[in-house]
């Protein structure tokens, strides 16, 4: 008897030290997810005060309504952590809404963006793609005497297309150097591992297409 209750009792105690030694790995698993966990939101909430420091001492566009035109993108990006495609629309939306107050446009500015999209964007990430979507804005409620300018994103071939779209009267790429706003569209998107598709004609109009792959977001 004395034998199995000797048994028992290191049975026991055996029991216990395992289940100490699973709860001191579970503690230790948890700490280190806060600790990756609050590294993460430290890294996050670094981009965007770097975004609020580039806005503040950032050089002077050359029109006011250029330079109100990017703050927006700059004050959008640096307000949260993480960023959703709806979310890019929702600004998109402010953008077009700017263009078409400050220069008291007649143009009529349409979207088309994914119902639902998993997508999830850092905040230097997000001032990226919304910069490559008020150059082309830009460009097109100031230059092309469009009646229509479309904001497209979509999602094919595993890239993020950043579409915009004008009816206007286009131009001649041949004849026409790139400008300021171009060369802020190939440098951003190439930024973001992407490709700057360019076409304009006379008469029909100007597509801007920034494909982005997806698989780094």
């Amino acid at each position: 008897m004395e034998e199995i209750l000797g048994l028992v009792s290191v049975g026991i105690l055996v029991g216990l030290m395992v289940i100490y030694f699973l709860s001191e790995l579970d503690r230790k698993q948890y700490n280190n997810s806060l600790i990756n966990k609050n590294g993460e939101l430290s890294r996050l909430q670094h981009q965007r005060d770097e975004i609020t420091k580039e806005l503040q001492l950032k050089v002077s566009e050359k029109t006011k309504i250029k330079e109100d035109a990017v703050a927006l993108t700059y004050q959008f990006a640096a307000s949260k952590n993480l960023f959703t495609l709806k979310d890019v629309e929702v600004a998109t939306k402010q953008i077009q809404n700017y263009y078409k107050s400050a220069l008291e446009s007649n143009s009529t500015f349409k979207m088309n963006f994914p119902d639902k999209e998993l997508l999830s964007f850092e905040p230097r990430e997000t001032l990226s793609i919304l910069t490559i979507i008020n150059e082309g804005l830009h460009n097109a409620a100031l230059y092309s005497n469009a009646n229509y300018i479309f904001n497209i994103a979509s999602i094919e071939d595993g890239n993020l297309n950043l579409i915009t779209h004008d009816n206007g009267m286009g131009y001649d790429r041949n004849l026409v150097p790139n400008g300021d706003g171009i060369q802020t569209l190939r440098k951003v998107t190439q930024k973001l591992n992407g490709v700057l598709e360019l076409t304009s004609t006379i008469g029909n109009g100007t597509v801007v297409n920034a494909q982005i792959p997806i698989d780094r977001f």
